[in-house]
């Protein structure tokens, strides 16, 4: 999976942004006229410093996306692994994510009934916590969906939404709700609920539906929506979307080692390109808890 710089953070501030190319060139000083110059590489290569400013829910982010810390209770934010289907196929239909990832696509079965696609989140310890779940959803047949928690007492905190327009159509249970449009029909849904208490393992649960409010049905094993970017958090305030790995930890910059696609400019306008820090990074923070993050970023074929 490629590491990408994550949406929920702020792109480079052009104060402050410098460009250096590496130098192609190998120069040789000679004893008698001048040095000799030598190309030795056609791969462009150059120096980025930048800065980003963030808020401080933006700066917890993006310190576990640099360090790969642990971030979700999902595990990997692109894949159906661990994820039950009842009466639910997955297929991966080729279809690109908001961040350009693969996504996958459930659809119903032929036969009447529920439909849907659960994630059991064994949480014995945190009874009565407040967990945020969400989810990037598209229609792909069915044009609404329900994203939701069974809690640990048995009963079900969800909302209905419309994916053809993204307006909440039902609700139920919540303790905080925001849809997020992601482009290309794309919909980030996220959800705040409670746990509550009781001897059932809570579950984060998706359903695709032909209506509102109709999660039973028959299917056709054809509709259905597709899904991606799925996180679960205790609720901490400091709850962005990261892309997570099947362990659950950030998909970042490994501690400043790993490559990772970010918008950067070299003319021509903002444009992704493939870089990694050089060295660490450094911070100085404002008056409301606002930060200012800069570092030097090596950038290859950009």
């Amino acid at each position: 999976m490629t590491r990408r710089w994550p949406d929920t953070l702020p792109g480079a501030e052009r104060p402050g942004y410098q460009l250096q190319p590496v130098d192609p060139s190998l120069r040789t000083e000679m004893e008698v006229g001048a040095r000799r110059l030598r190309r030795i590489t056609r791969t462009r290569r150059d120096s980025v410093t930048v800065s980003w400013r963030f808020e401080d829910d933006q700066m917890a982010a993006f310190r576990a996306w640099y360090g790969d810390d642990p971030w979700s209770l999902a595990g990997d934010s692109d894949a159906l692994t661990g994820w039950s289907l009842t009466q639910m196929g997955s297929i991966s239909d080729g279809i690109l994510g908001p961040a350009g990832q693969l996504a996958d696509k459930i659809r119903a079965n032929p036969v009447a009934g529920e439909h849907r696609a659960s994630l059991p989140l064994p949480m014995a310890a945190f009874q009565n916590r407040v967990l945020v779940l969400m989810a990037s959803l598209r229609a792909a047949g069915m044009g609404f969906a329900r994203l939701g928690l069974r809690t640990m007492e048995g009963t079900l905190a969800y909302a209905d939404v419309n994916l053809g327009s993204g307006v909440v159509v039902g609700q139920a249970g919540l303790a905080g709700l925001k849809v997020e449009p992601r482009g290309k029909g794309w919909y980030r849904v996220i959800l705040r609920a409670d746990t509550s208490e009781g001897p059932e393992v809570p579950e984060f649960r998706i359903w695709p539906m032909p209506a509102p409010a109709t999660p039973g049905y028959s299917g056709n094993n054809a509709d259905g929506l597709h899904l991606c970017e799925h996180m679960v958090r205790l609720d901490s305030g400091h709850d962005l979307y990261l892309p997570t790995t099947a362990s659950g930890h950030a998909l970042g910059a490994g501690g400043g080692s790993a490559w990772f696609m970010a918008p950067l400019a070299f003319g021509g306008g903002f444009a992704e390109a493939e870089c990694r820090f050089e060295g660490g990074w450094k911070a100085s923070i404002s008056q409301g808890l606002r930060w200012t993050v800069s570092a030097t970023l090596e950038v290859r074929n950009a």
